[in-house]
This record gives C-alpha cells, structure tokens and sequence, in this order.
C-alpha cells in the first residue's frame, strides 16, 4: 500500500471515530454552545445553592449562670469520649466562674480497666455528673454506681449526637447509618437505660433549617420549665432523637427528617426524668456554638438544673453484691421501657 493510500486510511478512520463520538454524546444528551452535555434539571431545592435561602444565625451572649455555690461536677474522659475538654470549655468556664468545681473522672493510665469502685468514689465526692460521646461500654457495676447516684439526689446529664461519636457520623453519612448505629449508642444504653433515656439511631436533619448545612437545624421548647425558659430556638447540628419515660424538652419542626426513614415530623432532642437530662447533640456547648441562637441560655439553664440538686452525703455508698466487677460488660435490664413509645409522635 502507497503512503498516500496509508495517509488517506488512517484520516478515514479518524473521521468514522469523531462521529461515533459526537452520536454518543447527542444520544446521552445534547450538546451545548460549549461543547459540554447538559445537566438535567433537579426539583429539590437543596440541590440547588442559588435557590437557597439562608438564614444568618445570630451570635452573641454568654453562659450566665444565677446562683452560686460550691458545688462539684465530675466530668466523665474515661469511656474514649468522643469530646476533649477544650470542647467543653464554655461549660467548665461557666461552672467555675459561678464558685463551682469541675473535676474528671479518668483512668490512671490508657491500659487500664475501668473499674466501677473508682467511678463510686469520685461520685461520692461529686454533686452532678456529666456523661458526653461515650465510645466504651459501661460495665453494669459503674451504670449501677450512676443509677444510685441519681437515686440519691445527685443529678446526671447526657450528651451525644448520632453513633456516639463525630468520627461515626461521618460514617453514617458514607454508609447509610448502619455503620454508626451499631457503635456509640450501644455503649451509652448500658448508662441512659436505667435512668429512662434512649438515644436513637441515625440523625435529623431539616432542608428548611437555618445556615448552609442540612444538619444544621433549630428546635423549639416542647415544655415550658426551668429548663426552657428564656429559650425560643436553640441550633443543633445533626442531632439524634431522644427518648424518655419523663418529658421533652426541646423538639425539631415538622419538617423535619430522620436519615434512616426520611419520615418527616416532629422529633424530641433533649429530655428530662427525674435527676436526669438528656440532649442529642454535643456541638452546640462547644467554643463555636454556645453562643448561636439562644443556645448558651439553654446552656445556663442545664447547668443550673446540675448545681441545683441535694445529693445524700456519701452517696453512692458501696453495692452489696460484692462480685460487682468491672469484667462484667454485659447491660442492664431495660424492664418496660419503650424508647419508640416514649419517643414524640411523628405522622
């Protein structure tokens, strides 16, 4: 074959590959004055940033609290909390601010067993005990050393968002939610059960919410107490639905949704039985957003619920069962509690 024959071949075949080329693309769509495929049109809303409208969310205030005393809070870092205490500065900030003492209960080294003798001697000493993104089961000796605790007078708060971590809510997002369901809030059960709190699974989000993130969202007081008053909106990112055989306290708008059923509704993030208050979410006491909205209000109001109480002296005392033990990781009995029936209603 001559040169020019071999020339005019392989221009033959270049042209024949263009076109299959421009008929596979007019096939999968059409091309644009640019040369590039349009993109087909997407009714939501949130998957359009120019047809968002975002909120500002107003800064401003400090975590004040009223009374003052000498108080003590225990701070639990010995179950891998999912929290630092730089992240809880505001909080120890406000406490010791008002005359009141934080201390943490932790382990002597990172090797060690967490034993529920060392948990009852620092709630003897404490008045409040605060219990943030536990990633380690508690034993059945040391939720029992809390439930005596709070039987005594002594009050507890709990506090997670979705999966008991933030590492486990961006796998929840990745995985569709079984990854993170299965971790964090297994290990809080064994310490919310026997005071009447359940953590769900999954996260809330709201396409309505204020700010540029879905999981940003503002919940509303669903009671009118101690607890929520002075608060008209507290903002909360991706929080978890909790439960309680007592009442809510703050709950999202109906346009909320849940990340496992995207069921719209009205859904609880934060409740209270007895000596105990529990909140889906951690973020909204942290150095970049206690002071959102009316969050470092509602902030000052949990703290004062903490400092308010009358603990028995001494109290927890040791158990009777003297094979209370640490290797015991097994949690305790829910008895008739029902987190979906104590849950808010949804539609």
């Amino acid at each position: 074959m001559s040169a020019g024959n071999d020339h005019r071949t392989r221009l033959a075949l270049f042209v024949t590959i263009v076109v299959l080329s421009v008929a596979a693309v007019t096939a999968a769509g059409f091309v644009t004055d640019q040369g590039q495929t349009a993109k087909p049109t997407v009714d939501q809303a949130h998957f359009q940033p120019d047809a968002v409208d975002v909120d500002e969310l107003d800064r401003g205030g400090e975590i004040a609290l009223d009374s003052t005393g000498s108080q003590t809070i225990l701070i639990d870092v010995a179950h891998g909390n999912g929290i630092s205490e730089a992240d809880l500065q505001p909080v120890v900030s406000a406490l010791t601010a008002a005359g009141h003492t934080v201390q943490y209960h932790e382990l002597e080294d990172e090797f060690a067993e967490n034993d529920p003798a060392d948990l009852r001697a620092d709630l003897q000493e404490a008045d409040a005990f605060i219990v943030a993104e536990p990633t380690q089961r508690y034993t059945t000796g040391e939720a029992e050393a809390v439930a005596d605790f709070a039987d005594a007078g002594g009050r507890v708060m709990f506090a997670a968002g979705p999966g008991g971590d933030g590492v486990g809510a961006l796998v929840d997002d990745l995985l569709g939610g079984a990854a993170a369901d299965a971790g964090g809030q297994g290990e809080f059960a064994a310490v919310t059960s026997p005071l009447g709190i359940a953590y769900g699974t999954g996260y809330l989000y709201d396409m309505d919410g204020p700010g540029t993130n879905y999981r940003t969202i503002d919940v509303s007081p669903a009671a009118e107490n101690d607890l929520t008053d002075g608060v008209d909106q507290v903002v909360l990112d991706g929080p978890t639905q909790v439960a309680s055989e007592g009442q809510s306290l703050l709950e999202t708008s109906e346009t909320a949704e849940h990340s496992e059923s995207r069921d719209a509704g009205v859904y609880s993030v934060a409740v209270q039985h007895d000596n105990t208050v529990a909140v889906g979410d951690t973020g909204f006491m942290s150095s970049q957003n206690y002071n959102v909205a009316d969050n470092e209000v509602f902030i000052a109001n949990l703290l004062e619920f903490l400092v308010g109480g009358q603990k028995e002296p001494g109290a927890p005392s040791a158990p009777d069962d003297a094979d209370e033990g640490a290797d015991d990781v097994s949690a305790p009995e829910q008895g008739e509690f029902d987190p979906d029936g104590a849950a808010t209603s949804q539609p």
